[in-house]
């Protein structure tokens, strides 16, 4: 019998309904309905079940007909009351139902449909075993898993999309079972029945399936059980993986005896299983698949025979080829994870040599034969066999390689493989880097070769990088004529690949150096004849524009490889290693640079004429720009004085005789890129130019001497002159960008002009000539402000917003307390009028957003800037001044300002000062402007407001003489919320820890003293508060004077004045001490508070995997020592919510949670705790745990 009244028919027209549904209205009335009749019982199943349940209409209340508003409300069907009763419901509707609807998932994304081909039934089975396994018994689980391996086995025809959903179905139920059920474990055993005698190769591939998915399934990570999947991991590793290997390794071996043409999926299937095995993360490492350079493969000394016997490599350089395209793709792939396993792995230096020479063998077979030949003409064996070369030389050294008796035919070989490979770049670019790694790793170790080998491979490396510039001037041909995509567009990856051809240039230097010298010259003939055609005949009508301005156009990118090139191979010069004729070969090859550059600057004015294309000209001014920050990493700076060789020539050609004079014209020549054209059409690569080149002046300032040069260059001197030129367009607000790094260019340009005018020690009048047009330009706007000027309001505020921003980067740059006074004595207080008065006038505009920015930067003491001497007013001054504009949009400036140290907030109450308070005051009602949800939603002001929070909680919160219940209210909101909130980042969280923590420390500490003050007040009244009788039962006369005295009695005159005094001020003592404090009155009396607080603590250790437990058991303690009744109550209820069989189980480790803990926060205790919480959330991994209520619901009396 189905769920309910819920008959077979109805289901299967509902699963029809759900998968193939009219509207989207029928959809959800037919998931709820499911859900209701097959629930997985999880929390976010539930409550969405729940939900949708109460929020349905007319037609679906009709449609529940039958369902009784008890059962509605339990959110499931009354017939099914544990997670075992809905799977034997799901196993009955795989057995019984043969609709094809019934076994589809049918998903909508984006308006296109998806077919994900995922049955019903198998899907609500995988929930059910993910979240409640532990609850099934041992007997339950086989019964379970047995029935999923007969289902497999009685419908080997069903769809292969049916299959992959039932093999994951069954690794994941043994993946579950595998530690407590020894019977899970027998794996290879277990699936015999799909390989008995006369089993069909149908039976064969879905039992390698079946391994496959159990394999890939072991190897999946877990956030939330971590350590529990990575121990099912390491023991099927220790167990059963081996054993899956070789089986697909015997099998893979009896594939090449079968001629059937099904046989090639069952091939398909074994590779995939070895490749799965391979790809095991045997160390838990889990490194990154997308990356290629993950090592070598750290297979267990257990797997040392299947490697060391030369089967192994035998039987998949024969399937390779055997088999055909794709098939042979993945022994290609299995082959490269063959050349990847650890050279620790094997018994001996001898039996690994075997294996080396092995591989290297088969691949001069390959290479020679015609058969590998046109093998590898398939451009995936191809690529394959590019990443096998590669990873095997990434594997094992270059001395064990060059033992192997035919390594010089063997490299020899890979060399013409390797120059074929470079000309290929049409047929399979992304194979060129792994011929580029295998190369420069070969280079890199070639002083461990003999001097033999050594030559060998230096002649080998001379022709290669002739191929690979000859491939890369045929590329630039055809990007001009639109045939593959410019390797240009993508200066990042260029650069990387250029760095490992420099390396394998530069083994035999002044060969390969010499050849790109040879070919620059010959390009730069070209060049100048092009040029002279035009100039002389550009009024000629015989001159073919067209044709000149394609020609041009390629003889420039050409050029424009050259550079790129040039610069990687300066750039990759090693100081210590360098000769003084490698240097001479670097000085050839940047003068030829420069004498391109300087036939650029010499057509200028013509160029754009004859070059249409707005990305060559990005392009060629890129390349220029990295030949300029590469020679500059190499021959300016602190070993500049080692270079003389290089300078001497270009000395000798461009009068370039030392660092100084190159930066120089560095600096020249560059500065053109900041300028505009003009041209829209040229915006977008300009805007990339001006970035490039701001970066470029960045890394020149950056360094200790060389910021001293530019400091000194005419260049520089007029730059810091007439820094906001009108020629700059990336200075105009009006000129915006979606680019975040365009959108920066201001900031980092004045940056960097910042630290050029710092580089010398006097540089008071230039500071004050720098800041000169600023000075010009504030003025106009206070007087526009004043109703002075023509100045229009949209205007002025675009002024302000380029001038703040440049500011900004400019106050970035300082680093000391000199340079900072020099800023803040101009900026303050001439000047800061301006940003109240630009505050109020656009308080939700970007330039509110721009001023706020640069305030946080200027109140930011970095590097102890912000120091002023003993008797200056400055920092107070600075503190009163953020009140106005820091706290009203950006938070960050305010928690700056109270944590900078360079204000002593005592003075301000001392001397009546209101300032702190007003600060205060106006943060509490910027902050209840905002809501709660969008303060925790948007990252960088979540960051800021609870920094501020930290902060505040720390030095401030209980020196208030009260605090508004709102501000309060929403405080503790946004402090619940924010660690309930599920975000892989949890600085906000760990900062909401810390200022909870904090208010729970002082509340406790206040309590735990004001009941040791009253039960001090109590003693001293028993022992002082009743006179001494006598033996006739009448007062003691002596005695009651004492207590008389004690209390302020006695007569006016008795002469006791001065006991009086003693008695009020005691009396005043006393009262003080009975005044509880405001925190504390408010917590008392909203104790829900901290019932909501510790509710989302409790639930977060309880059910998160988080990486910040340390920072959320430390309130934890202090919510559970102030509110121990709820907790008791709390945790009861969270005992009772779980399933029966597990309630035994989870009372253990609620218990376990207190158990030596006492009623303080000290250190050791609160380490004990934080122990206990461990424990706790290990437990917890282990089940599948149902919450009480929803916290979110339980706020409502914040």
């Amino acid at each position: 019998m189905m769920a309910a009244s819920l008959d077979l028919h109805s289901l299967e027209q509902y699963c029809e309904t759900l998968y193939n549904p009219s509207n989207q209205a029928s959809r959800i009335q037919v998931e709820s309905l499911l859900n209701y009749h097959f629930p997985t019982f999880s929390l976010s199943a539930s409550s969405t079940s729940a939900s949708a349940l109460t929020s349905v209409t007319t037609s679906v209340a009709a449609a529940l007909s039958g369902i009784d508003d008890d059962s509605l409300l339990k959110g499931h069907s009354p017939t099914i009351n544990t997670p075992l009763e809905s799977a034997i419901f799901c196993r009955r509707l795989l057995e019984s139902t043969k609709n094809p609807y019934a076994l589809m998932q049918f998903l909508v994304n984006f308006g296109e449909q998806i077919m994900a081909r995922v049955e019903f039934a198998t899907t609500r089975l995988r929930n059910l075993v993910e979240d409640h396994f532990s609850t099934f018994t041992t007997s339950e689980q086989l019964g379970l898993r047995t029935f999923v391996l007969s289902y497999i086995y009685q419908n080997p025809d069903v769809q292969s999309f049916v299959i992959t959903a039932q093999a994951q179905l069954f690794a994941l139920i043994t993946k579950l079972g595998w530690i407590e059920n020894e019977e899970f474990r027998g794996l290879v055993d277990q699936i015999q029945v799909f390989f008995q005698p006369g089993a069909t190769l149908i039976y064969r591939t879905i039992g390698i399936r079946l391994l496959a998915a159990v394999t890939s399934e072991m190897n999946t990570p877990s956030n939330r059980h971590a350590a529990k999947y990575r121990k099912i991991a390491v023991s099927f590793r220790d167990v059963q993986l081996l054993p899956v290997f070789q089986f697909a390794l015997s099998t893979l071996r009896s594939s090449l005896m079968i001629s059937d043409p099904d046989a090639e999926k069952l091939r398909e299937s074994i590779m995939v299983l070895m490749r799965t095995c391979l790809s095991f993360d045997f160390i838990g490492t889990q490194p990154d698949e997308s990356s290629d350079d993950i090592g070598s493969i750290q297979t267990p000394s257990s797997w040392r025979t299947v490697f060391e016997e030369p089967g192994y490599l035998d039987v998949l350089w024969e399937c390779w080829k055997k088999f055909s395209s794709p098939n042979s793709v993945l022994v290609m792939e299995s082959l490269s994870q063959a050349a990847s396993i650890r050279r620790s792995l094997f018994s001996s230096d001898d039996t690994r040599h075997i294996y080396i020479h092995h591989i290297m063998q088969e691949t001069i077979l390959t290479l020679k034969s015609g058969a590998g030949q046109n093998k590898l003409q398939d451009e995936g064996n191809f690529h394959e066999f590019c990443r096998m070369l590669s990873k095997f030389r990434g594997t094992f050294q270059l001395t064990e390689i060059c033992e192997f008796k035919d390594f010089e035919q063997w490299i020899s070989l890979v060399g013409e493989f390797t120059t074929r490979g470079f000309h290929s770049w049409k047929w399979s670019p992304n194979s060129i880097p792994y011929l580029l790694t295998f190369w420069s790793k070969m280079v890199s170790s070639i002083s461990s070769a003999k001097q033999s080998s050594q030559d060998y491979i230096q002649r080998i490396t001379v022709d290669l990088s002739r191929a690979y510039l000859k491939s890369r001037m045929e590329c630039a041909q055809a990007s001009v004529d639109g045939e593959v995509d410019d390797p240009l567009e993508s200066e990042e990856e260029l650069t990387s690949t250029l760095e490992m051809y420099a390396t394998v240039a530069r083994s035999k230097y002044l060969e390969s150096g010499q050849y790109v010298v040879v070919e620059f010259k010959d390009l730069l003939k070209k060049h100048r004849g092009l040029i002279q055609t035009v100039t002389s005949g550009a009024n000629s009508p015989s001159l073919n524009t067209s044709t000149i301005k394609e020609q041009l156009l390629v003889v420039e990118m050409q050029l424009t490889w050259l550079v790129y090139v040039i610069a990687a191979l300066i750039g990759g010069r090693i100081s210590y290693q360098s000769t003084s004729e490698q240097d001479q070969m670097d000085a050839e090859m940047a003068s030829e640079v420069l004498g391109f550059i300087h036939q650029l600057q010499m057509w200028s004015a013509q160029r754009p004429l004859f070059i249409a294309s707005a990305d060559a000209h990005l392009y060629v001014q890129s390349a220029i720009i990295h030949f300029y920050t590469q020679f500059r990493s190499s021959y300016i700076g602190e070993e500049s004085s080692k270079s003389v060789k290089v300078y001497t020539i270009l000395g000798e050609r461009w009068g370039l005789s030392g660092p100084n004079q190159m930066l120089d014209a560095i600096m020249n020549s560059s500065l053109g890129n900041l300028r505009s054209s003009g041209d829209p059409e040229w915006r977008k690569q300009e805007d990339q130019l001006v970035v490039r080149t701001l970066r470029l002046y960045t890394q020149l300032a950056a360094g200790y001497s060389s910021v001293k040069h530019i400091r000194k260059l005419d260049t520089t001197q007029a730059l810091l002159k007439n820094h906001n030129s009108s020629d700059f367009r990336f200075l105009n607000p009006t000129s915006k960008s979606a680019d975040t790094a365009v959108a920066r260019c201001r900031m980092n340009y004045y940056a960097m002009l910042s630290r050029v005018l710092f580089a010398e020690d006097n540089v008071d009048a230039d500071f004050w000539r720098f800041v000169k047009p600023w000075e010009l330009t504030l003025d106009q706007v206070m007087l526009a402000l004043e109703g002075s000027s023509d100045l229009s309001e949209e205007e002025i505020r675009l002024v302000l917003l380029g001038i703040f921003k440049d500011l900004r980067g400019f106050v970035s740059s300082i680093t000391n307390r000199k340079q900072y006074g020099l800023f803040f004595e101009w900026f303050y207080p001439a000047y800061t009028p301006i940003v109240l008065r630009a505050i109020e006038i656009w308080p939700h505009n970007e330039l509110g957003i721009a001023i706020l920015r640069f305030w946080n930067e200027f109140a930011s003491n970095k590097s102890s800037r912000v120091t002023f001497e003993s008797s200056s007013p400055n920092g107070i001054l600075l503190f009163r001044e953020t009140r106005y504009k820091g706290i009203m949009l950006y938070f960050s400036v305010l928690s700056s300002s109270l944590s900078g140290k360079y204000a002593n907030f005592g003075v301000f109450k001392l001397y009546g000062d209101k300032a702190l308070d007003q600060v205060l005051e106006v943060f509490f009602s910027l902050m209840l402007a905002i809501p709660v949800e969008d303060m925790i939603s948007f990252p960088k002001l979540a960051t800021a407001y609870f920094t501020m929070i930290d902060v505040f909680t720390a030095d401030h919160m209980t020196g208030l003489s009260s605090m508004p219940p709102p501000a309060l209210g929403y405080i503790f909101r946004a402090l619940g919320e924010v660690v309930m909130l599920q975000n892989p980042d949890t600085s906000c969280s760990s900062l909401a820890c810390s200022a909870i923590d904090k208010i729970c420390t002082f509340v406790l500490n206040w309590m735990m003293k004001d009941k040791i003050r009253k039960d001090e007040d109590q003693g001293e009244l028993l022992s002082n508060g009743s006179p001494v009788l006598n033996a006739a039962g009448s007062p003691n006369n002596s005695q009651r004077s004492s207590v008389e005295l004690t209390r302020g009695g006695g007569p006016p005159n008795s002469g006791n004045s001065g006991g009086r005094l003693i008695s009020k001020r005691r009396q005043q003592q006393q009262q003080q001490r009975q005044e509880t404090h405001w925190l504390v009155d408010y917590l008392l009396a909203n104790k829900e508070i901290l019932s909501y607080l510790l509710m989302v603590f409790f639930q977060v250790v309880a059910f998160e995997n988080r990486s910040n437990y340390w920072s959320l058991s430390r309130p934890l303690l202090g919510l559970i020592l102030l509110n121990r009744d709820f907790y008791v109550e709390y945790t009861n209820s969270f005992v009772q919510n779980q399933l029966p069989d597990r309630r035994e189980q989870v009372q253990t480790a609620v218990n376990a949670l207190m158990e030596g803990i006492e009623y303080n926060l000290s250190t050791l205790n609160r380490d004990r705790f934080t122990q206990n919480v461990t424990t706790f959330r290990r437990e917890c991994a282990q089940m599948t745990l149902m919450a009480v209520d929803s916290v979110s619901e339980d706020n409502g009396m914040l």
